[in-house]
């Protein structure tokens, strides 16, 4: 199930300038799953630190990721 994104009406929301007043809309993310539990051991997080040490010029797909939510959100607050 993809993320859902709705804007949520604020009775009085703080007035920031103008041009960037949409940058403070709350707006509610609906995610899955709701609750998630998992087993680990120290073993794992120990492999799973050196692998991201290893990786860390991926950051920028991460990047990519949020900047997308960031339309997203901002396509939701417009609308």
């Amino acid at each position: 199930m993809a993320d859902k994104y709705t804007k949520k009406s604020v009775e009085s929301p703080p007035e920031p300038a103008p041009a960037d007043a949409w940058k403070s809309v709350q707006v509610e993310k609906e995610h899955q799953p709701a609750k998630q539990k998992s087993m680990v051991t120290y073993a794992q997080l120990e492999s799973q630190k050196a692998n991201q040490e290893a990786q860390k010029s991926a950051c920028d797909d991460r990047i990519a990721e949020i900047e997308a939510e960031m339309a997203k959100v901002k396509a939701a607050v417009e609308a």
